[in-house]
């Protein structure tokens, strides 16, 4: 039984007092294990459980050792998004591993609402860290901006290009051009795009001129890019492929955002979708609508999530994981620029075909 110390908090100072050590040795055992045996570190938790003592004052340990022993993953969405999809998840999941071998923990951290509301005070949250993740982050000068002035080592995955700031990402451009590219080599000429959002600002609709021209998030443009590049190469004017914008990276967005695309004189027989997710979605909808899968409509995503593989849909596999892991270990480094393009691969499946004749 845990025996209570009188009614105030209990202290370091009263766990040295109970086994007879300085309170820098307990300090000690909390913060430099190396420094004790490990039969006077075990007697002075053990003392410390029985007064009902739990550690020292994370701030305390803080300047006591100069680290916060957290690192902050900061991101665009809101909270729940970290724990919904799948792609995140497992950027999440190199990112944990490489946390737990170092023995560092992780804060996340949601820059949603900084974004929804521009007026606001940017916060990134009370966890003191020791650097930064900026995942996938909207160009948002804001957040960025806030990050930097906390003078810790910063890396970012996917987007914004920052500066002097480590980066791990893939090239969107070179595998957006694949996936084209091999969609024409089955005779396709008429494509339907599936975007995700351009901008933070919850547009839903067509991915008109002028909202293409000023797209904000970097991984999105590279990858329109390269889908019109290999379009143009093969004769395909940009302006003759409709290309539906949804807002948030989603199976029902996916859904409905097809339906936009098939409701056309010239029905598309081949549509390239920015996610799996969205692919997913959409292929859903064609087949509700009584069309066939690749014998009307061929249809290539983005990302290779587990789902992909049971849908058996052709996409573009990227390394998820390696880009948690790799994220960390420019932070550990902390030695500048060094930037990382981690390879992707062409994953054919079931979802595509030859044209329909």
């Amino acid at each position: 039984m845990t025996r209570q110390h009188d009614r105030r908090k209990v202290t370091l100072k009263d766990v040295a007092a109970q086994v007879g050590v300085s309170h820098t040795t307990v300090s000690n055992a909390y913060i430099r294990p190396g420094q004790l045996s490990a039969a006077l570190r075990e007697k002075i938790l053990a003392a410390a459980q029985e007064l009902g003592y739990t550690g020292p004052d994370p701030a305390a340990k803080q300047l006591a050792t100069g680290r916060a022993g957290a690192l902050g993953f900061l991101f665009s969405e809101d909270l729940p998004y970290a724990f919904s999809d799948p792609a995140m998840l497992s950027v999440l999941n190199g990112v944990a591993k490489s946390c737990d071998e170092l023995e560092t923990d992780l804060a996340l951290i949601s820059a949603g609402s900084n974004l929804r509301n521009r007026t606001a005070p940017v916060s990134l949250g009370n966890a003191a860290v020791d650097g930064y993740i900026l995942y996938s982050v909207a160009p948002d000068s804001r957040c960025v901006l806030m990050a930097q002035q906390r003078n810790v080592p910063l890396v970012v995955v996917d987007q914004p290009r920052v500066n002097g700031v480590p980066y791990v990402g893939i090239d969107d451009r070179g595998s957006a051009y694949r996936a084209a590219k091999t969609l024409l080599e089955l005779g396709h000429r008429h494509f339907g795009i599936l975007s995700l959002k351009t901008a933070h600002d919850g547009y839903y609709g067509p991915l008109t001129a002028k909202r293409r021209a000023n797209i904000a998030h970097s991984t999105i443009a590279m990858r329109l890019e390269g889908y019109l590049l290999a379009l143009k190469e093969a004769n395909i004017a940009p302006e003759d492929v409709p290309t539906w914008e949804i807002p948030i990276n989603s199976e029902e967005m996916g859904a409905e955002g097809v339906r936009h695309l098939l409701n056309r004189a010239q029905r598309p027989t081949a549509i390239l979708a920015m996610s799996d997710r969205v692919a997913i979605g959409a292929m859903r909808t064609i087949r509700a609508l009584g069309l066939s899968i690749p014998q009307d409509i061929s249809i290539f995503g983005f990302d290779d999530i587990p789902k992909a593989e049971a849908e058996d849909l052709s996409t573009i596999r990227q390394p998820h994981e390696r880009k948690g892991t790799e994220a960390i270990r420019l932070l550990s480094a902390n030695k500048g620029s060094e930037n990382v393009i981690l390879d992707t691969e062409l994953v054919l499946r079931g979802s595509i075909g030859p044209v329909p004749t």
